[in-house]
């Protein structure tokens, strides 16, 4: 399934999916970005555990469903 994403929403669901991902990995992931568009939602930041990566994967998950997500969290 595709969904339309258009540049008003993407940047509310950009939003809303870091707020989602900070408060499911309370803070862990640092300088989280997140790009969106119709094709594909990326994750990128940093952090130290790859549980708290699987975490973020998760927390964007419930904000946004129907878009592949590559996440590109490193965990150093």
């Amino acid at each position: 399934m595709s969904v339309k994403i258009t540049r008003d929403s993407a940047h509310d669901l950009a939003s809303s999916i870091k707020h989602r991902v900070h408060s499911r990995t309370y803070g862990r992931v640092w300088n989280l970005d997140v790009e969106l568009s119709d094709q594909q939602l990326v994750l990128r930041g940093r952090t130290s555990t790859y549980y708290t990566k699987q975490l973020a994967q998760h927390g964007a998950l419930e904000v946004l469903t129907g878009v592949p997500i590559l996440n590109a969290i490193e965990v150093a």
